[in-house]
């Protein structure tokens, strides 16, 4: 129910909700006499800073409260705009971004299942947020303070919370939904929680596993058929070229780059004098001089490092998660299997927050003598129709090595890139055959047909061997 508008239009009124309380801040606020700062001590600027935090807090709260009672009225429909654009012609200068994240929220309001996440935005109209995360001391109600900072979502972390309850909510039990949502909400609030880089990557994680796995991976199957390389005009006569890429590849690309982007001395023991953008540029360039000019018929720069970690029962596929490269993104397990197929697996112990308690020996998958048989004996990916050279292949287990396959020659088999995505995404099954031309891999096209072929493995050879060649 609207309030009766105040009608001399002259000064404002402290009691007037939301309005009063406002203005009469801004007032003190323009009246603060900001030239005249240097009169503080350290500690009073240190304060002012807190108060400023507590005071953006309070006024990104009451916001939302705005604009969720602007849209109640439908503010601006009859001008023909729509929430967002009505809130950006009164605010042009609030941050398009902010407003976004303000209306987001606001547009939950009224629902049930995000009641707590509201509820949390709102106690950031509490007092003293800011000095109470800190610790600040000489307060008598440091304990009241400390409780209102600890309960504080901000808007922008609301507003990935209400993206990812409104993007799963049409797929997950909604009992299990209510519970994640409320971990999320607990690990977010308050100055010591998430940051929203962690929360967001907290966030897509936790729709991955609340989404089946086909979705998962047709997510993942999209953006890898969205990379693009695309060359351009730059500045002062250089090419630009702009790389698009998904997790995996960034993750490849980034490894491969920084061991050789590192700055190095002059001759004359200077500092580098490249900037980094410029290193990496030329540590691009030193990777793809070096692929191109190593001689045919021999493996070209060694496989980049890439550190992921994931639990073995996701490795072996016993129970759902993903990898988790070092900056916190995450790859599909899916991904990490075929990974897995050429790699060096160190196998460790973590401790509950992610801790390495114990690591064992590195072991090495497919060697490069191996590699070398393959190219000669496959020449090329084996996959049904594909012709793409040896040297854009890798070794893939027949039997996974987490389903106790060897790393052998005759449970090997080289695949591009792309089919050995397809072939760890459909589980198809593949064995190795005697024909009249020698050994050669045959695939079985039927999605699932690899847990029929393991069975096979287990019940002929199990862990001491592939079964004899057909």
């Amino acid at each position: 129910m609207a309030i009766a508008p105040h009608s001399t239009g002259e000064q404002p009124l402290a009691g007037r909700p939301v309005l009063g309380g406002v203005q009469l801040g801004l007032a003190a606020v323009r009246g603060s006499t900001p030239e005249r700062i240097w009169a503080l001590s350290d500690a009073e600027v240190t304060e002012s800073l807190r108060a400023i935090a507590d005071l953006t807090t309070a006024t990104s709260a009451l916001m939302v409260a705005v604009l969720a009672e602007a849209r109640q009225r439908s503010l601006g429909s009859g001008e023909g705009w729509g929430p967002v654009d009505w809130a950006h012609s009164q605010a042009p200068l609030v941050p398009m971004r902010m407003l976004l994240d303000a209306q987001i929220v606001a547009d939950a309001s009224g629902e049930p299942r995000l009641e707590a996440v509201l509820d949390a935005v709102r106690a950031g109209l509490g007092s003293g947020l800011a000095g109470a995360a800190r610790g600040s001391e000489g307060s008598g109600c440091d304990d009241a303070r400390r409780d209102d900072a600890a309960s504080v979502l901000p808007v922008g972390k609301a507003a990935q919370l209400v993206r990812f309850h409104e993007g799963v909510r049409g797929l997950a039990d909604a009992d299990q939904l209510e519970d994640v949502t409320g971990t999320l909400l607990a690990a977010a609030r308050g100055a010591d929680g998430f940051s929203e880089r962690d929360l967001g990557a907290a966030v897509r994680r936790t729709g991955d596993l609340l989404r089946p796995d086909r979705l998962v991976e047709h997510d993942a199957d999209v953006r890898r058929a969205h990379q693009s390389l695309v060359k351009g005009a730059g500045p002062c006569g250089l090419s630009r070229y702009t790389l698009l890429l998904d997790d995996e590849a960034a993750a490849i690309i980034d490894s491969a780059i920084d061991a050789l982007a590192k700055p190095v001395r002059t001759e004359t023991g200077e500092h580098d004098p490249r900037t980094p953008a410029a290193r990496r540029a030329d540590a691009l360039v030193d990777l793809v001089r070096r692929a191109v000019s190593a001689p045919d018929g021999q493996p070209r720069q060694p496989k980049t490092t890439l550190t992921v970690t994931v639990p073995l029962e996701v490795l072996a596929g016993r129970c759902r998660g993903a990898g988790v490269l070092p900056d916190g993104s995450h790859l599909t397990a899916e991904t990490v299997r075929r990974l897995a197929c050429d790699a060096q697996v160190v196998p460790a112990v973590l401790g509950s927050h992610g801790e390495v308690l114990e690591q064992g020996q590195a072991v090495r998958l497919f060697t490069r003598p191996q590699i070398r048989h393959l190219w000669l004996r496959d020449g090329h990916c084996t996959f049904p129709g594909c012709s793409k050279p040896q040297t854009w292949t890798d070794g893939h287990h027949l039997v996974h090595w987490v389903d106790d396959g060897p790393t052998d020659i005759d449970n090997a088999a080289l695949l591009c890139r792309t089919h050995h995505t397809v072939v760890h995404r459909e589980r198809y099954g593949g064995l190795v055959v005697d024909g009249p031309h020698g050994p050669h891999v045959v695939w079985d096209l039927t999605p699932n047909s690899y847990d029929a072929h393991v069975e096979r493995f287990r019940a002929v050879g199990g862990a001491n061997g592939v079964p004899p060649r057909p």
